[in-house]
Parts: structure tokens; C-alpha cells; sequence
């Protein structure tokens, strides 16, 4: 796709990013915190790929998927483990 097309995939890709970025921060549960992150890491990614249409563009746009998707699981693992010590203590 090229012109008007790939602009309105966009606008519809960065619309849900943003929803999912305001459900994020209204969330109570952190698990559920963590899954609207872990969206918003496709919805970015999707964005680059979109937005920068070259190997590159795919290039960073997996770097960044890849490297937040990591992060995430890092965060949780470690509430996680916050949360066993706690009841441990």
C-alpha cells in the first residue's frame, strides 16, 4: 500500500496504541498492566514498520518488539519474585 492507505492504517494503529496507553494507566491490576504494555509494544513496532517502509524500518521495528518484549518479562518476573518474598518474609 502506498499514499492515503498506509496514512489511515497509521491514524488506526496509533489511535489503539494511544486507547491502549490510557488503559494502561487506568488500570488497577499490575498483571493487567503488563499485558496493555506488552500491546502497546506490538502497536509501536507496527507504528515504525509503518511509518519507516524500508529493510531498515523492519529491522527496528523487530529490535524494538524484541528488546520491550524482553523488558516486560523482565518487570514481571521481578514483581513476581517481590511479591514471594514478601509472603516469604
Amino acid at each position: 500500500m502506498n499514499g492515503i492507505g498506509d496514512l489511515m492504517l497509521i491514524e488506526i494503529v496509533g489511535i489503539i496504541v494511544l486507547f491502549v496507553a490510557l488503559r494502561t494507566l487506568i488500570a488497577q491490576n499490575r498483571a493487567e498492566r503488563m499485558l496493555y504494555l506488552n500491546a502497546m509494544s506490538f502497536g509501536i513496532a507496527a507504528l515504525i514498520a509503518l511509518y519507516i517502509q524500508t529493510p531498515f524500518g523492519a529491522i527496528i521495528a523487530i529490535t524494538y518488539f524484541v528488546a520491550s518484549t524482553i523488558s516486560s518479562n523482565a518487570i514481571a518476573y521481578t514483581i513476581g519474585r517481590v511479591k514471594k518474598e514478601i509472603i516469604l518474609e
